[in-house]
């Protein structure tokens, strides 16, 4: 009698087992920190075809200012405020688009260094999928394309996406697409 209740006590947590994972959808966090202005912003294209998936999803662009600079998300990053390494590590995806202001104030070689900076503590906080947009108005884009390739960060030409951020969050979520469907 007792192997009986046992047996079935093992097919319904089996069975419970199989029904969670087959019906189980991670939620997919996505982080969107930005400086690009309302007419060249993707974030509005972006939610729209996220709205129109079956993605599960949390859109953060709590930190979308078209006057951040680098210099600012490291200092925000390393003062931690309102949590934001908490924010940044538990984001699955981070689509970032800096160096728009920083371009216009600051030499190329600094922008370098800064993004070199802030890569390094983005990946001490965050090992996941990291997309970066390139400043729309920068030609030559090889070093920044080297030091996302050895921080493990997707590039995106910016340049290549000027007036055209319907097709920028198009490729956007692409990407997060397929990031999201390894991850099921």
């Amino acid at each position: 009698m007792k192997i009986k209740y046992l047996l079935l006590l093992i097919v319904i947590v089996i069975s419970v087992f199989i029904i969670y994972n087959h019906n189980y959808t991670k939620k997919i966090n996505i982080l969107s920190i930005n400086s690009l202005n309302e007419q060249e912003n993707y974030n509005n294209h972006l939610s729209n075809y996220l709205n129109k998936s079956n993605l599960n999803y949390n859109f953060n662009v709590d930190y979308t200012n078209d006057q951040l600079e680098i210099e600012n998300l490291i200092a925000l990053i390393e003062k931690n405020n309102n949590e934001f390494q908490s924010i940044i590590h538990e984001s699955d995806v981070i689509i970032m688009s800096l160096g728009n202001v920083d371009i216009k104030v600051e030499n190329y070689k600094t922008i370098i260094k800064e993004l070199q900076e802030l890569f390094k503590k983005l990946r001490l906080i965050n090992s996941k999928e990291i997309i970066f947009i390139s400043p729309y108005k920068l030609k030559n884009t090889t070093s920044i394309k080297d030091i996302c390739h050895k921080y493990n960060i997707y590039f995106i030409n910016g340049s290549s996406f000027i007036n055209k951020s319907e097709l920028l969050a198009q490729m956007i979520y692409r990407k997060i697409e397929s990031q999201y469907n390894t991850k099921k």
